[in-house]
């Protein structure tokens, strides 16, 4: 697996700091890959405004989204939201089914060392931008969503929308 680029963790804290506006008229429109896998897994992506007036955008900061359908049932299925900051994800909530992450680093801090469930909260810590993830109590998609714009300093995002499905679940 390659490794995750960061940033330094102070530029993490100066970008969730900023003010972050989601840009006007920008609903979810999920792509999805020209592949055969099934289920298939679903992406999105938007630039974010740094004023109010969405005249300045950052070049290189954005939400990322993931989501693909789990085939097993009862099986949490696998969504993703990240905000990306110079190609590094700076915050983000992974909701991965039966995986888990195992914090390597965090010393002094309450999961250092532990493997975290899903869903979980990954955040920059002074040791390193990224890396360390906190438990999240399993919970609905729009309450992750809501959590994770909190965290990021989003502004003005509409309520969270999952891909669309055809009839018993079949991509349309």
């Amino acid at each position: 697996m390659a490794k995750q680029k960061t940033i330094p963790y102070e530029e993490a804290r100066q970008a969730i700091a900023a003010l972050k506006v989601w840009p006007a008229n920008t609903p979810f429109v999920w792509k999805k890959p020209a592949t055969k896998k099934l289920p298939t897994p679903y992406s999105f992506r938007t630039s974010l405004a740094l004023d109010v007036e969405q005249t300045t955008f950052a070049e290189d900061w954005f939400v990322e989204l993931y989501y693909k359908k789990s085939p097993v049932p009862g099986v949490r299925d696998t969504l993703s939201i990240t905000l990306i900051v110079n190609k590094s994800r700076v915050v983000a909530i992974d909701d991965n089914g039966p995986s888990s992450h195992m914090n390597k680093v965090g010393v002094g801090l309450p999961f250092y060392q532990q493997v975290v469930d899903h869903p979980h909260l990954h955040i920059p810590i002074a040791e390193a931008s990224y890396g360390y993830a906190e438990p999240l109590d399993s919970t609905t998609v729009q309450a992750l969503w809501e959590l994770f714009l909190a965290r990021a300093n989003i502004t003005g995002a509409p309520r969270f929308e999952l891909p669309e499905f055809g009839q018993m679940g079949f991509d349309v």
